[in-house]
């Protein structure tokens, strides 16, 4: 549990390590609780990871569904709004990073 109050944070940020929880519905359940009615959390990933570190799920699913299961994840925790972006520089195309965004609906009662 985050030593956070209820609707206390503006917005939060999971930075290429959301293939490494555990628990990540429980994990983004939690910072739903956190979080403002409205607010965003973004979750960026690349095709890299540490496989030994890696939950079995994040390597057993091809690279072009890693992002269909976080939005999952976020779906399950209970936030709405969710959409996926594919960020990739010019000339970089090989090494592209992801984000899935949520927001925490206006009405928490969905992510309680």
């Amino acid at each position: 549990m985050l030593p956070l109050e209820t609707s206390s944070v503006d917005a939060a940020a999971i930075c290429v390590s959301v293939q490494y929880l555990q628990k990540p519905v429980g994990v983004l359940r939690e910072l739903a609780r956190v979080l403002k009615p409205g607010s965003l959390v973004a979750i960026t990933f690349s095709n890299r990871c540490f496989p030994t570190k890696a939950v079995m799920i994040w390597q057993a699913v091809p690279n072009v569904d890693h992002q269909r299961l976080v939005m999952f994840y976020l779906e399950q925790a209970g936030f709405g709004s969710i959409e996926a972006r594919t960020l990739c520089p010019p000339g970089h195309s090989t090494d592209p990073l992801w984000a899935v965004i949520g927001r925490v609906p206006n009405s928490k009662s969905a992510c309680a």
